[in-house]
């Protein structure tokens, strides 16, 4: 009841339990006697947790979790100014004020969960609200200048909330596993090292930050994008998906999305782990079937997995590298020094050169009159990082040209990979023996040994082709 029209100020809430005979006043914790008015202004009660009130006055918000006996501030970040109403949807709280706009609590689901044994718990991890596997903005925009009022969306995918009684000892993570087991994502608090790539062409102010698990006393918030860890690449773009949002637009490439489904969230926390399961529903504005997303996300992990093993390949043979660099700065014999010469060419031919442009130094392009160079694991891993990055605009069945890029590259990724195992077979032997002859330590091969890959397409679920190749 609202009694501010009469020179009353204070806050007039009440409940029923009978059906409107009799009405209790539910006041306490209610200030009231606020310079702008305490007066009632809504109340809402919420849709799934029983004895879950929210209310609005003249000049904040709160929220009670025992049927209105005793009520809380949830004003967070909200300004003081007049609160007309309020909604539930789903799981977020929305507010309407009078001249401060509308304002949007994102999947309260924790104060669904919050009993008065919470606190006295040295970790809890709250069941999440369902997600909803909706992709980014891949639009070309351009984007409001920082002086244009605009606000953020909410974070993307799941958020999950956890409790730390304390500040823990070491790092936190949280691994996101499918219904198999396998991890799909590993979130840590441990710090996130900044991309070695130069600047951006865009300002920094439209970049997506990653950051660490936070790991405060309290409650601690984080969200899951709803993808695989992200791939490693050489180069990273931020262009392909520049959004219109301050700190929203991320470097590509980014993990494959995952599917639809129940996944199980694990928090480690001081060696204890804790668990709860989360729901991932389908966007229901996607045109793709249920098998179309198998068929893309199947080439979309194949292309992943083939980038990373291109990754592991580089990192091995610039391993082997620095070994025969190290013979060579300690003034080894002069046939050492002309084996080793020789041995480091054919390292650096299959290895390929981080930042040479788009094909990375090797493969797929003839030179004048001959024959393409053979590929690198450089420009395998740019070529199939290129094809994740052109699967990610949209729901789809991949299309038969797709299917054969990457059999296309994954071709080279064997041929690369074969060519890696004949060095560690053949030339390694060979460079050993002159280390050996002149009582030199030799050089241990590249563990463990890359899988050749087997390529065989994705299949295809369009209307075009339903084949395997």
């Amino acid at each position: 009841i609202d009694y501010h029209t009469t020179g009353d100020y204070k806050p007039y809430f009440y409940r029923t339990h009978d059906y409107g005979k009799t009405w209790t006043p539910i006041v306490n914790g209610l200030p009231a006697d606020q310079p702008s008015g305490s007066f009632a202004r809504v109340i809402r009660a919420d849709t799934k947790k029983g004895g879950l009130l929210f209310a609005g006055t003249e000049s904040s918000v709160y929220v009670s979790f025992d049927d209105g006996d005793n009520w809380q501030s949830l004003m967070l970040n909200l300004p003081n100014t007049s609160y007309r109403d309020m909604t539930i949807h789903d799981n977020d709280l929305v507010v309407g004020t009078y001249g401060r706009g509308l304002w949007i609590l994102d999947d309260f689901s924790p104060l669904r969960e919050l009993t008065s044994s919470t606190a006295s718990e040295p970790v809890h991890l709250f069941k999440p609200g369902d997600a909803v596997r909706v992709r980014r903005n891949v639009n070309g925009d351009t984007p409001f200048p920082p002086e244009v009022p605009h606000a953020a969306n909410p974070p993307l995918g799941a958020i999950l909330y956890y409790y730390l009684r304390s500040k823990p000892a070491g790092d936190v993570t949280l691994d996101v596993l499918d219904a198999s087991g396998n991890v799909v994502r590993r979130l840590s608090s441990a710090p996130i090292p900044p991309l070695p790539d130069p600047p951006p062409a865009v300002p920094d102010y439209w970049l997506e930050k990653p950051r660490p698990m936070p790991v405060e006393a309290g409650l601690n918030r984080i969200n899951w994008n709803i993808r695989y860890d992200n791939p490693p690449a050489f180069t990273h773009n931020y262009a392909q998906v520049m959004g219109a949002v301050a700190g929203d637009t991320p470097a590509s490439p980014e993990g494959p999305l995952a599917l639809p489904g129940v996944y199980t969230l694990k928090l480690t926390v001081d060696g204890r782990t804790y668990t709860q399961t989360l729901t991932v529903k389908n966007d229901p504005r996607s045109p793709a079937s249920a098998a179309d997303l198998r068929a893309q996300h199947e080439l979309q992990m194949k292309l992943s997995e083939g980038a990373a093993e291109a990754w592991d390949g580089y990192k091995q043979v610039t391993a082997m590298r620095d070994a025969v660099a190290a013979v060579t700065h300690a003034n080894p014999p002069a046939d050492v020094t002309s084996a080793a010469a020789a041995f480091d060419a054919k390292l650096a031919a299959v290895a390929g050169t981080p930042g040479t442009g788009r094909r990375g130094g090797g493969g797929g392009f003839a030179g004048a009159g001959g024959p393409p160079p053979p590929p690198t694991f450089v420009a395998v891993n740019a070529a199939l990082v290129r094809q994740l990055d052109t699967l990610d605009f949209g729901d789809m069945a991949p299309t038969e040209s797709m299917t054969n890029a990457y059999a296309n590259g994954c071709g080279e990724l064997k041929t690369v990979v074969s060519n890696w195992k004949a060095i560690n077979a053949r030339e390694l032997t060979a460079f050993n023996e002159v280390l050996t002859k002149n009582n030199l330590q030799p050089i241990a091969a590249a563990s463990p040994a890359l899988p050749v890959p087997t390529c065989g397409a994705s299949p295809t679920t369009s209307t075009r082709s339903s084949r395997r190749r």
